[in-house]
């Protein structure tokens, strides 16, 4: 079994989000689990995503983190956040 290398422990979820790709064009996805550091998200088709992104934790982009895809399966994709994700904002996150 291969060690988790990860830098800060992730937690399982499953949240709606939102992915920013343009000014007003919004992408409903699913979060399946996050950590201050990052997040895997459940996409329709990863190969049309590009390789930074906003992703939107509120529908109201209250709570967003800009995004750095790290790998990538068809359905999936890890995502780099470019800060830590606030306690407060984690609160914000809407269940499915």
């Amino acid at each position: 079994m291969r060690k988790d290398q990860r830098k800060s422990p992730r937690r399982s979820v499953r949240y709606a989000a939102w992915l920013a790709l343009a000014p007003g064009e919004l992408r409903g996805c699913a979060l399946s689990d996050i950590s201050n550091t990052g997040a895997r998200i459940d996409v329709e088709n990863s190969a049309t995503l590009p390789n930074e992104f906003a992703l939107w934790l509120a529908s109201n982009g209250s709570a967003r983190r800009n995004c750095r895809v790290v790998w990538r399966t068809p359905k999936q994709v890890g995502v780099r956040f470019a800060g830590r994700l606030a306690s407060g904002e984690r609160a914000a996150l809407a269940p499915l």
